[in-house]
């Protein structure tokens, strides 16, 4: 049950969080979900150009749908929201560049002498990117991430899932064709018991100092 007067700390998320195998039926409150979706929207991405877009799912008929086509995994279907985490590799061509240049000004943080370089960069920048599709699942990973956490820190359990059919899930949720699918995020409750934790690699194999390969001189944990 969800203590309505304290969110759990990031300390306790990243210790605690399981991928959730299992979801009950209870919905995800309304502005909970409100909460969770504007931490999203408000994380950072290269260039400020936000190229993400999220199609929330809470019927039931459409969980259904999604359900088949993420091979079969019920759990798509058992939790009360999933997020449908999209990117848009042609939005920065589309407007969403000068929508960011107007957004910046009026904050004060592009200013209008500069916008014109500021789209010379940009555009030269993803207009020759060598892998815009990892560039564009970088941007999109950071925002779902955040949405996950937060719905973590409000008491919910979560699922990351990357097993699906894209074009499958694009005709579910009516994406145009140039989205991208990146991931699903399913919310809900875990029903039953939660994943086992899986353990991590010692820090003398994935952290290093100063050089690969190199010792880091710090003891983590």
């Amino acid at each position: 049950m969800i203590d309505k007067n304290a969110e759990k700390t990031i300390s306790a998320i990243v210790a605690e969080r399981r991928s959730t195998p299992r979801f009950a039926s209870t919905p995800v409150e309304q502005t909970h979900l409100r909460q969770i979706l504007t931490a999203g929207i408000e994380s950072p991405s290269g260039y400020n150009l936000q190229p993400w877009r999220f199609v929330v799912v809470r019927e039931a008929e459409q969980r259904r749908k999604l359900r088949a086509a993420s091979h079969n995994q019920p759990k798509v279907e058992q939790a009360s929201v999933i997020i449908c985490a999209l990117g848009d590799p042609e939005g920065w061509r589309a407007g969403d560049l000068e929508e960011m240049i107007r957004i910046g000004s009026e904050h004060g943080y592009v200013h209008p002498s500069k916008s014109g370089d500021t789209r010379t960069l940009i555009s030269d920048y993803l207009g020759g990117h060598p892998n815009l599709p990892m560039w564009l699942n970088r941007q999109v990973m950071i925002a779902l991430t955040t949405m996950m956490l937060q719905a973590e820190a409000l008491g919910y359990d979560t699922a990351l899932m990357e097993g699906f059919e894209e074009n499958k899930i694009k005709q579910v949720i009516g994406a145009p064709e140039r989205m991208v699918v990146v991931c699903l995020l399913a919310i809900g409750f875990c029903e039953g018991d939660d994943k086992r934790y899986g353990g991590r690699f010692p820090q003398e194999k994935v952290l290093f100092g100063e050089r690969y390969g190199q010792s880091l001189d710090l003891k983590i944990g």
